[in-house]
């Protein structure tokens, strides 16, 4: 009865919000004030769905420092979706979310992800506050100033809100949506709004095509400095995996990105401890929803450790402040410290902070539970530790290495050790990788980093042949030329020993045996063989995988 009671008042209090509220507003598009409609909200099947992406979307940024506006959908026909001004409220009207699902139940989805992304980011970049100010103030000098500077900035703004609102979509899980034109075209057309619009309002359907254009590339761009970071971090390029996570805080600051950053922090600080100090993997979680110099002569190498993971731990402590029920970034700080020797700190954080939210992160729950048993064999009591692991319900390739180590018993090499073949990705798409830069320097496009780091991308709308799989090249002034070639989700192909995605942990590992090197994500896992990268799902299966050379 109190359920019901709730949902009910909530229900009100979005209706009379909506009532109340100016219909200045942030808005996807924006029609003449005199063809505005009622706003009243809406509940059912239409509302729950988008209610439930919009929660996905607010989850996956993370960022808990502020209260998030309420959301709503409206039988009005005017904005598509809008921010209303002091963020209070986001809204989606029922128009829209049909124009979005006429395209199908994924494409719809991530449509609406990427509309209620754009309005979002308007509110967590603060675009409205100008807004809002300049027009408190519009009786006054400043108040016109500022008011000249928000109609100077509103492309500025819309572009970033598309890109950055695509960025969040694809952070949630949505698939990266590259139909906006159409989308725009459906829109236009449905709702009684000018292509042309010659009150300088708002932009013309071609200028927002454009912009939607540049927005897209500039989200794919995003996306492939995200998913290189993740993979330099797999491969042990700490150092330019974290050139790779800055450089996507300049942009967009998220819980994910801090936790890597941090992530890649501590296992640049593990390649400073002697190997009988590392002889268990610790359970560290990339956030996938992926050493310079020598490092021998221990010795004077302590101070440089501890430096590195005390950096980590305040990249855990950004990624805490955003959203304090993210559970990676309390397991990954509980790391930190035990590698810092710091038990009692590490108990703290792996036994109860990282068992937040459990619903959301179960696999987190587990490797906590590693951390833990790792902890109890630091105390001398082995026994113990591996009864610890043997009891785990859904056992982690991480927990089976350390039981492994515990026991003293052999982890089966495999009849490939190195892992694949992979002289080519596979026969799909045959590429030679170091002959990429030679072969295709026209198609290549390169985005500029901190540095003096070199990143080039071969995408596969620009190198004839290349259809399911994308190609890399990092160049940095600290270690080799990086060449990389990572498959697309869904891609068709297949290894040359015939694995696919699909394919189970257990069969890859009865070829190759136990990778020296992996990854743990909270979604899954990467397996590191000497030139090929296996990405495998939360189920435990192939999903990606990458090719890899040093030139």
């Amino acid at each position: 009865m109190r359920s019901f009671s709730l949902l009910l008042f909530i229900s009100f209090i979005n209706t009379l919000n909506l009532a109340g509220q100016p219909r200045n507003a942030f808005s996807y598009i924006s029609k003449p004030a005199q063809l505005e409609q009622e706003m009243e909200a809406l509940v059912g099947p239409k509302y729950e769905k988008a209610l439930a992406i919009y929660n996905r979307l607010v989850e996956a940024k993370g960022d808990r420092r502020f209260p998030v506006p309420a959301f709503a959908m409206t039988k009005a026909a005017n904005n598509a979706a809008f921010l209303v001004y002091g963020g209070t409220q986001i809204g989606l009207e029922e128009k829209a979310y049909d124009i979005c699902m006429s395209l199908g139940e994924q494409e719809g989805e991530a449509a609406i992800a990427g509309l209620l992304g754009h309005e979002l980011v308007h509110f967590y970049e603060k675009h409205q506050w100008r807004s809002g100010f300049a027009k408190a103030y519009q009786e006054l000098e400043i108040g016109r100033t500022l008011q000249s500077m928000v109609d100077h900035d509103k492309i500025n703004n819309e572009t970033q809100a598309d890109y950055l609102g695509g960025f969040l979509a694809y952070s949630a899980g949505y698939p990266v949506f590259d139909n906006r034109s159409a989308i725009l075209d459906k829109i236009y057309k449905t709702y009684p709004f000018p292509e042309v619009d010659t009150t300088g309002a708002y932009p013309s359907l071609n200028d927002r095509k454009a912009l939607a254009q540049k927005s897209e590339e500039k989200l794919k761009d995003l996306v492939r400095v995200f998913e290189m970071g993740n993979l330099l971090a797999a491969i042990g390029q700490y150092d330019d995996a974290r050139v790779f996570f800055k450089h996507i805080l300049i942009d967009y600051q998220g819980r994910e990105i801090y936790n890597n950053l941090g992530v890649v922090t501590v296992l640049e600080a593990l390649e400073y401890f002697p190997e009988s100090e590392r002889k268990y993997r610790l359970p560290l979680e990339l956030d996938m929803t992926f050493g310079a110099g020598s490092k021998d002569g221990f010795g004077d190498k302590v101070e440089r450790r501890t430096k590195l993971l005390r950096e980590a731990i305040s990249y855990f402590n950004n990624a805490i402040s955003m959203d304090p029920d993210y559970a990676p970034a309390y397991l990954n700080k509980a790391c930190a410290y035990y590698m810092l020797g710091d038990n009692d700190r590490a108990a703290f954080y792996a036994g109860v902070e990282a068992k937040r939210n459990p619903g959301q992160f179960p696999k987190t729950k587990t490797d906590a539970q590693v951390l833990m048993a790792m902890l109890t064999a630091r105390g001398g009591d082995l026994e113990t530790a591996i009864q610890q692991l043997e009891k785990l319900e859904a056992p982690s390739a991480v927990a089976l290495y350390n039981l492994s180590q515990m026991k003293q018993t052999p982890i089966p090499d495999g009849q490939k050790p190195d892992g694949p073949d992979a002289f080519d990705i596979d026969a799909v798409e045959p590429f030679g990788l170091t002959n990429f830069d030679r072969q295709y320097r026209r198609e290549r496009k390169e985005i500029e980093l901190f540095e003096a780091l070199d990143f080039r991308i071969w995408p596969p709308e620009q190198v004839e042949g290349l259809s399911a799989s994308t190609v890399y090249m990092v160049k940095s002034p600290n270690n080799p030329s990086l060449y990389l070639q990572l498959t697309d989700a869904g891609h068709p192909g297949e290894l040359y020993d015939g694995f696919k995605a699909g394919t189970p942990r257990s069969e890859l590992t009865d070829l190759y045996g136990e990778p020296k090197t992996s990854l743990e994500l909270p979604t899954g896992e990467i397996m590191v063989y000497k030139e090929v990268l296996l990405l495998l799902d939360q189920n435990g299966q192939l999903s990606r995988w990458a090719n890899y050379r040093f030139k």
